[in-house]
């Protein structure tokens, strides 16, 4: 899988659960030490939507909303003019 589509699906399993643990993440997304780490950079350096936990988990920051691809979807299609 994409690791952008990994990164989008990480970002709404922490948005609806709050928090979740580095080995249920590699279990359900089947990451690999590297692929992992790659990820919890995203995460927590990069983008700033999550913290690290007691060295085994993330924790939800909740970041600025126009960080997250997916916030910036509904909205530009909610602000759209209707067709007449």
């Amino acid at each position: 899988m994409d690791f952008y589509a990994v990164f989008d699906q990480v970002v709404v399993l922490l948005q609806h659960r709050g928090r979740a643990s580095y080995r249920a993440l590699k279990v359900q997304f089947q990451l690999d030490d590297n692929q992992f780490a790659a990820l919890k950079e995203e995460l927590i350096e990069v983008q700033q939507l999550a913290v690290e936990q007691d060295s085994r988990m993330l924790v939800w920051t909740g970041g600025p909303a126009a960080s997250s691809p997916l916030a910036t979807a509904p909205i530009s299609a909610q602000n759209a003019a209707p067709r007449t």
